[in-house]
């Protein structure tokens, strides 16, 4: 049975027994590893830092010196086949995308590899994409859509579903099937810079409640160290 894996910054929005609470996005950001992956302007890097306010997490840039792609890893934890990550999400800033983030290899500094990817453009617009290898991977576009998460499902050893809920409704915008193996020991958060602003506020939805899942004896249960 797949089980969704609900981390506070990737959350699910309906209470399942098969559900695991890993994170609750409290206190700081020690669990997570940030990454520029891609610096296109080659010079100077942006003023950003990614922050936590209340249950929220966000992406803000105060100097905009070129195009900066991000890979913000949640340390230790991987997706198995049959599980599936979700991301509570709203995104209404300009500068460009942010979503969610599954790869194979490390993220290091300036290089794209082994990731796939599906993320929310500031005007409401979802999209897939990622690379195989270190080949892009082609973008999958659903338009302006109506979508309170994002998801990524690992449905096989190397076989990725990516799409987005809108309340109950589950919509896959794309299967993703690399040539290159992608064992998703990489999970977390993508995000385009493209301008000076904010990307994204990655929150906590009210259900499943934390206390709720713990009564379960689901707290943690997914939590995996490499």
């Amino acid at each position: 049975m797949k089980k969704t894996i609900i981390l506070a910054l990737l959350s699910c929005g309906a209470l399942s027994a098969s559900g695991a609470v890993i994170e609750t996005l409290s206190g700081d950001l020690s669990d997570y590893t940030s990454t520029v992956i891609l610096d296109a302007n080659g010079g100077s890097q942006n003023t950003a830092s990614w922050s936590l306010t209340g249950d929220s997490l966000a992406l803000t840039t105060s100097t905009y010196d070129g195009i900066q792609q991000y890979a913000m890893i949640y340390d230790g934890f991987s997706l198995s086949v049959g599980d599936e990550v979700k991301l509570a999400l709203t995104h209404t800033g300009a500068s460009q995308d942010i979503g969610l983030y599954v790869g194979g290899t490390a993220p290091t500094f300036n290089v794209r590899q082994d990731y796939v990817a599906v993320y929310a453009r500031g005007n409401g617009e979802l999209y897939s994409r990622g690379f195989d290898g270190t080949g892009e991977l082609g973008l999958s576009a659903a338009g302006i859509v109506t979508y309170d998460s994002l998801f990524i499902a690992r449905t096989g050893s190397n076989t990725y579903e990516l799409g987005y809920y809108d309340g109950a409704t589950r919509t896959v915008i794309v299967t993703r099937t690399p040539t290159t193996a992608n064992d998703g020991e990489y999970v977390g958060i993508y995000a385009d810079v493209r301008a000076v602003g904010t990307l994204g506020s990655l929150t906590v939805v009210p259900e499943p409640s934390i206390a709720l899942l713990g009564g379960l004896g689901l707290l943690g249960l997914a939590r995996r160290r490499r």
